[in-house]
């Protein structure tokens, strides 16, 4: 009888050693994997042949999980300017790159930032250009973004204006706030016309392109024209907020904050990228 305990017990672990090692295979049931959520946006939408352009893209890890970058030399990133897909400039030309690797690891729920400036050729024709940012890492996960801005004409001489967002990353049920700053950088009052009550719109547009939010919609305004005046040497701004749903999908989106006078050209529409969550705020 105690031969025949010893043996079942001698069976039944190595039935629990077997069960151990194959399951030691398998991901933790835990573990959820979503590619990483990145965004390539311009400081602004427009600007003029030959300026520099600044460019901002965050990579947010959503996984449950470390994401491991291999750089294989010290180049980290690249930029490719195309039109109707023809590759017009690449940044990476005509630079040198140490032959060093490095590696770089964002973790769960991190959101890693690279920006820069970029000058535009001085002979881009008027038109809209695509923008793509390249991740220069051996990893096979997603980690480009592309896009677009237009070359135009210059606007106001001596406007100066900042377009911000008071947080980079939202939690659903929050809420989120723009502010779109001018400046007076010349020797006289400058003068702001509308062609009605309205002076700005801002909306939000998810990473497929889709509409989620307008100001604008539902309001009326009336038709008058009106005026804003920032006095020289001051700054001014339009400030609006907006509570994000509690079933928005969590992803990136893009916000464009436009106002209503031509004669600020390339000036007129500013644009920020920002990161919406799923979990709501403690109540």
């Amino acid at each position: 009888m105690k031969r025949l305990l010893i043996v079942l017990m001698i069976a039944a672990l190595a039935v629990a050693v077997s069960v151990r090692t194959s399951n030691a295979a398998d991901p933790p049931a835990s573990i959820r994997y979503a590619p990483p959520t990145v965004t390539l946006t311009t400081g602004k939408l427009s600007y003029v042949p030959g300026e520099a352009i600044d460019w901002r893209c965050t990579l947010y890890n959503g996984n449950d999980q470390p994401l491991v970058l291999t750089f294989t030399s010290s180049q980290v990133y690249d930029l490719i300017l195309r039109q109707g897909g023809r590759v017009i400039a690449r940044w990476s030309t005509g630079k040198m790159f140490a032959d060093v690797m490095s590696t770089r690891t964002v973790m769960m729920g991190e959101t890693m930032e690279l920006k820069g400036s970029w000058q535009l050729p001085n002979e881009l024709g008027l038109g809209t250009y695509d923008l793509e940012f390249v991740l220069t890492s051996t990893t096979t996960e997603p980690t480009g973004a592309k896009t677009q801005f237009a070359v135009g004409k210059a606007g106001t001489t001596g406007m100066g204006v900042n377009f911000t967002t008071d947080k980079l990353i939202y939690r659903v049920g929050t809420t989120i706030t723009v502010k779109y700053t001018f400046t007076n950088l010349t020797d006289k009052p400058l003068v702001l016309t509308f062609p009605t009550t309205q002076q700005y719109d801002w909306t939000i547009i998810d990473a497929g392109g889709n509409l989620v939010y307008q100001w604008m919609a539902n309001k009326r305004f009336a038709q008058v024209v009106t005026q804003f005046t920032i006095p020289v040497g001051t700054s001014d701004a339009f400030e609006s907020s907006w509570v994000i749903p509690r079933d928005l999908k969590p992803s990136g989106f893009y916000i464009h904050f436009t106002v209503l006078d031509d004669s600020l050209g390339v000036l007129k529409t500013q644009r920020r990228a920002v990161l919406m969550g799923s979990t709501p705020p403690l109540n």
